[in-house]
C-alpha cells in the first residue's frame, strides 16, 4: 500500500455514486460534521461521481472515481484495488449491500486491514433474492469478515442477521458486531429557512391545504398509493367542507416510473388536484407550507423524509412499517396506516385536515422526539467505531 504522510488515519467511504438519494445525503451530512482533527476522509465512487460530488469536494474531501462494472468481475476488482492502494486508507467504510462484493474484495486485495460495512435498507427481496448462490456466498463471507456492520435501523439489522443465518437477539457470530446507528436531520437547515410561498408557486388560493409526499420515484415508495388516496378523498368527498386540498409530489427518478405516475394522476384529475414538483433542493423552505406530509413506503431503511417532516413541524400520515414505527409512535407522533392501503391512508389524511388540535398535538410530540436524531450524533458514533476498530485511544 502506498505510504501517506501525516499521522491521522484516512477513512475511505465507498459507494456507487454521489447521486441524489438518502444514502448520498447521509455521506455528505456526516462528512460536514466529521472530526477533521482526528481523521482524514476521502470518497470513492465505483460507478460515476454523480451530481452531488461537488458538495463533497466543497467540504475539502477528495472524490475519486474508478469505474468497476460489473461489480463481480475479477479484472474490475483488481483495478479498483489498485486505486485503493494508491490512496492508502487505514479503514474502508462501505455503503450498501450491492457495493460489498466489489469494494470489500478490492479493499482486501489492496491490503486494507479494517473494513466497516454499512447497510441502509432491507435488501432481502430487492438484492439478495435476485443474486445467484455463488455471489450470495461470496458476499456473505465478506460481510462476516468485516470488522463491524452498521445498520440504520433495527429492522435492517434483523434483515441482515437473518440473511447471515443468525436469529434476532443472538450474537451475530461475526468478526465484528451489528451496530444500529440511525440517520439524522440537519437542524440548522430547518431552523430558519428562506421564506417561500408555495401556494403562489402553484397558483392556488392559500386557503387550500397542501398535502405533500416527498419521495424518489421508486416502486417501494408506493407513490401510486398516494395518488389513489388523493382520488379517494375527492371521489368520496372525505375532505373537510370547502377545503379542496392540493396534492403535491416532490421528487424525481426514472422516467418510466414518472410517466406511469403522471398518467395515473391525469386519470384521477376529475377528483383530485395532483401536482408534480420534481426534485427540489429547497425542502426546508417548502415543507412549512404543507398541511400534511405523507410517506406511504412499503420498504424503508431509516426514513429521512419522516425526520424532515418532524423537524419542519409537518403533521404526518405514514405507513406503519417497522422502520417508520421505530421512529414515530402511532397516534402520539403521527397517524399510521397499513402499507398498500390507500383507503386507510386517505382516512389518516382527512383526519389531519379536519382536526387542528390533533395536528398540533402530533407535531409537538414529533418535534420533541426528533431532537435525538442529529447528524453530529451519527458521525460521532461512526468515529467511535473507527477508533475502536483501529485500536486508537479514546
Amino acid at each position: 500500500m502506498t505510504a501517506r504522510t501525516g499521522a491521522k488515519p484516512l477513512i475511505l467511504r465507498v459507494l456507487s455514486r454521489l447521486a441524489i438519494g438518502g444514502v448520498q445525503n447521509s455521506v455528505i451530512e456526516t462528512l460536514a460534521c466529521a472530526d477533521r482533527e482526528r481523521f482524514d476522509f476521502a470518497v470513492l465512487c465505483y460507478k460515476k461521481a454523480g451530481k452531488w460530488a461537488p458538495r463533497v469536494e466543497a467540504l475539502d474531501v477528495p472524490v475519486h472515481t474508478q469505474k468497476a462494472l460489473p461489480e463481480w468481475d475479477p479484472y474490475q476488482i483488481a483495478r479498483l484495488a489498485q486505486a485503493i492502494r494508491r490512496m492508502g486508507p487505514d479503514l474502508v467504510h462501505i455503503y450498501m449491500a450491492p457495493t460489498v462484493i466489489v469494494a470489500a474484495s478490492a479493499a482486501r486485495l489492496a491490503g486494507v486491514p479494517r473494513i466497516v460495512i454499512h447497510h441502509n435498507s432491507l435488501y432481502a427481496d430487492r438484492h439478495w433474492a435476485k443474486r445467484n448462490a455463488l455471489l450470495n456466498a461470496w458476499e456473505r463471507r465478506l460481510t462476516r469478515d468485516a470488522d463491524t456492520l452498521i445498520a440504520v435501523s433495527r429492522p435492517v439489522a434483523d434483515c441482515t442477521r437473518a440473511w447471515l443465518g443468525q436469529a434476532s437477539g443472538e450474537s451475530p457470530g461475526l468478526t465484528g458486531q451489528i451496530e444500529v446507528i440511525p440517520d439524522g436531520v440537519n437542524f440548522e437547515r430547518f431552523s430558519n429557512p428562506p421564506a417561500h410561498d408555495l401556494h403562489a408557486e402553484l397558483g392556488v388560493n392559500r386557503v387550500r391545504p397542501l398535502v405533500g409526499l416527498v419521495a424518489r420515484y421508486l416502486d417501494v415508495k408506493r407513490i401510486e398509493d398516494f395518488i389513489e388516496a388523493a382520488r379517494i378523498i375527492g371521489a368520496e368527498d372525505l375532505a373537510p367542507e370547502s377545503s379542496n386540498p392540493v396534492f403535491i409530489i416532490i421528487g424525481g427518478g426514472p422516467e418510466e416510473i414518472g410517466s406511469r405516475l403522471k398518467a395515473q394522476a391525469r386519470a384521477s384529475a376529475a377528483h383530485a388536484d395532483i401536482r408534480f414538483l420534481g426534485g427540489r433542493d429547497d425542502l426546508p423552505s417548502l415543507l412549512p407550507s404543507l398541511a400534511v406530509g405523507v410517506l406511504c413506503s412499503e420498504v424503508e431503511g431509516c426514513p429521512n423524509t419522516i425526520l424532515e417532516y418532524m423537524c419542519a413541524r409537518v403533521p404526518i400520515a405514514a405507513t406503519g412499517i417497522a422502520s417508520i414505527a421505530e421512529i414515530i409512535e402511532a397516534d402520539r407522533d403521527a397517524l399510521l396506516s397499513p402499507a398498500r392501503d390507500p383507503a386507510a391512508l386517505a382516512r389518516s389524511v382527512t383526519r389531519l385536515l379536519g382536526e387542528p388540535e390533533l395536528r398540533d398535538r402530533l407535531t409537538l410530540a414529533a418535534r420533541e422526539k426528533v431532537k435525538a436524531y442529529d447528524w453530529e450524533n451519527t458521525e460521532r458514533a461512526y468515529e467511535a467505531i473507527y477508533a475502536r476498530v483501529l485500536g486508537l485511544e479514546e
